[in-house]
């Protein structure tokens, strides 16, 4: 494999890389995150009312399955995406760009991987065989989903972005910079986000195989990023991956709440674990189509 490419993206975080910088920018980020969402919520609520703003949260937090539930959630991750641009520029004097790579690649590759990868979820969403009837969300009309589509793709590029310039532009970044001949700076990175999909009190004991594909995961976007140079690859993979599993097939439930078609289980439902092998096959197809498409 080639990451001759990955030398130049991590140039900017020489400089700056000592580890307590990261430990301080990763802790500056989620606070300065979580105050901008605090002020925004009691903004909001000065607007609106507290009791609208209390059904938002309860809808937002994936306590309730509506589409502006959802649209809230995700939308909220800006807030942290922000936070992490005062932490890179008052921690490592550097900016929220530099986590991109050059725009010109970030833009090309985006746009290869989100459609390849686009199109063969789509396929194998329509080709293969399923144990299940997915259920139409009856929330959802045909008509509502086309208007909020726009809406809806802007919110899942905001989420997915926002994760993407945490692990695999800032943390790899600075762990590169400080290791740069050892695996970590695809291994923590991606532990982490798979410890950023672990949650028990929804998923039980599937909550081990969420954690799981979210480490597959993120070594495959870390690969790309290597390989590429750019976030934009890692952006385009998880846009798609993100869009069907939200807006087009979701799981019922909390966060369905886009979704065109419910599949029929909750995300803590026993069969839910027999599926999984076609969701990591899956995710190593994506990852061949991402490197046939950007051709590395």
């Amino acid at each position: 494999m080639s990451y001759d490419a990955h030398e130049a993206y991590v140039a900017p975080a020489r400089d700056r890389a000592e580890w307590w910088r990261t430990a301080a920018g990763l802790v500056t980020a989620f606070v300065a995150g979580l105050a901008l969402y605090q002020l925004f919520l009691a903004f909001l609520a000065s607007l609106i009312g507290p009791a609208t703003m209390q059904a938002i949260w309860d809808e937002a937090t994936f306590s309730g399955d509506t589409a502006r539930g959802t649209l809230f959630a995700l939308f909220s991750f800006a807030f942290f995406g922000t936070g992490l641009a005062m932490a890179l520029r008052a921690i490592h004097g550097r900016g929220l760009g530099t986590l991109f790579g050059p725009w010109e690649a970030v833009v090309s590759d985006f746009l290869r991987v989100a459609l390849s990868t686009g199109l063969l979820y789509g396929g194998l969403l329509v080709l293969l065989p399923q144990d299940y009837a997915l259920v139409r969300n009856e929330a959802m009309s045909a008509g509502l989903w086309l208007a909020l589509l726009p809406l809806s793709l802007a919110a899942i590029i905001v989420q997915a972005g926002t994760e993407e310039l945490f692990f695999r532009g800032y943390l790899q970044q600075q762990i590169a910079a400080r290791m740069p001949g050892w695996p970590a700076w695809m291994l923590i990175p991606a532990t982490l986000f798979g410890l950023a999909h672990w949650a028990p009190e929804s998923a039980g004991d599937n909550a081990v195989w969420f954690a799981v594909w979210g480490v597959a995961f993120g070594l495959v976007a870390a690969d790309l990023t290597a390989r590429t140079g750019a976030l934009g690859a890692a952006l385009g993979l998880h846009v798609a991956n993100n869009a069907f599993a939200v807006l087009g097939t979701a799981l019922a439930g909390p966060g369905s709440g886009l979704a065109l078609w419910h599949v029929p289980m909750a995300a803590d439902a026993p069969g839910l674990a027999a599926l999984m092998p076609v969701e990591f096959a899956t995710l190593f197809v994506a990852w061949l189509a991402a490197r046939l498409a950007l051709k590395v």
